[in-house]
């Protein structure tokens, strides 16, 4: 299976599969409307050909840690579709395109810390790379996540 590899802050990798991933586009953070009472990580919209689009910070969800470091700047966007709604995932750096095979893949960490704190409800599956630990991102987690109160 495919995945795209993206660099969150501080230097921290997830695989994302491939077949989620509908686009890449770039964002500038004036160009996004926010949205007041959401959750946090939910940044606010966009406008992406007349379709609005929800942009969802991948750093500040996973690691607490907000993407933007100041509001002149831009962000990299992985257009995704979770359910009947466009989502955008806010990354720091895109990666490589991998294929992975079945044996590389482990429902387990192999009795490591998570690579990326407070991670653990949003991946259950890790890619063991050449040289890391890649946690994949669970699609469906985050669609819940999304989806809640």
């Amino acid at each position: 299976m495919d995945y795209f590899i993206v660099e969150l802050t501080n230097q921290k990798k997830i695989a994302i599969p491939l077949e989620q991933i509908q686009e890449v586009i770039t964002v500038n953070y004036a160009d996004i409307c926010p949205i007041p009472g959401v959750k946090n990580s939910l940044l606010g919209l966009i406008s992406q050909r007349g379709i609005l689009l929800w942009l969802l910070d991948l750093s500040l969800l996973l690691q607490n840690i907000p993407s933007f470091s100041n509001r002149l700047s831009s962000s990299t966007i992985l257009v995704t579709k979770l359910g009947k709604n466009n989502v955008g995932l806010i990354v720091k750096k895109l990666g490589e395109i991998k294929d992975f095979l079945q044996d590389k893949i482990t429902q387990d960490n192999l009795g490591q810390s998570l690579p990326i704190p407070l991670l653990s409800e949003y991946v259950d599956n890790f890619i063991q790379d050449e040289t890391e630990l890649l946690p994949i991102l669970n699609m469906n987690n985050i669609q819940t996540y999304l989806n809640s109160n």
